[in-house]
């Protein structure tokens, strides 16, 4: 998937870190001063503008969250991989990528605490789409230095190079 962003590829890391930082574990009281933010904040605007819903492609959510890049090329790249996570399985039964992280978000956001989200990739490994699952994982501590359990959704992804060898091997 990391192909579709061809020469802005680099980015990748940043535009999980955006969605990891929106995501993010509830952060403490400071000095008496509420911070407000992570997960916390998204559970109050999904319950206020439900914008997770069933049958609603994910990247038409995360459009609306404007949790995109600023440079329409690449915002463009972007929501193409995230649209075409549809086209992956997933290791829940009967989803499609985007179903399984749609579905898992809304299950987080009903729950009584919602788990903070933590976006990751891993290497598609040469397979064809149809062999690349969405992973989602629930009750992972994928930061080794915060004890916080996570909802872990990780994104099949593979080089410009290795998308370039599974063409030519067609």
């Amino acid at each position: 998937m990391g192909f579709f962003m061809s020469y802005a590829d680099i980015l990748i890391p940043d535009l999980l870190n955006q969605l990891n930082l929106r995501f993010a574990p509830q952060q403490p009281n400071v000095a008496d001063e509420r911070l407000y933010g992570g997960i916390e904040e998204m559970a109050e605007i999904q319950k206020e503008f439900r914008i997770f819903k069933k049958g609603r492609p994910l990247h038409r959510s995360m459009r609306a969250l404007n949790l995109s890049p600023a440079d329409n090329a690449v915002r463009q790249r972007w929501l193409r991989l995230i649209e075409r996570l549809a086209d992956h399985p997933s290791n829940r039964n009967g989803e499609n990528g985007s179903e399984a992280i749609v579905n898992a978000l809304l299950e987080n956001f009903a729950s009584s605490k919602p788990l903070p989200v933590y976006f990751t990739s891993h290497d598609m490994q040469g397979k064809p789409v149809q062999e690349s699952r969405v992973l989602v994982t629930h009750g992972a501590r994928p930061v080794h230095y915060l004890e916080v359990d996570y909802l872990v959704i990780s994104l099949p992804m593979q080089s410009r190079e290795a998308a370039a060898r599974m063409r030519e091997k067609r």
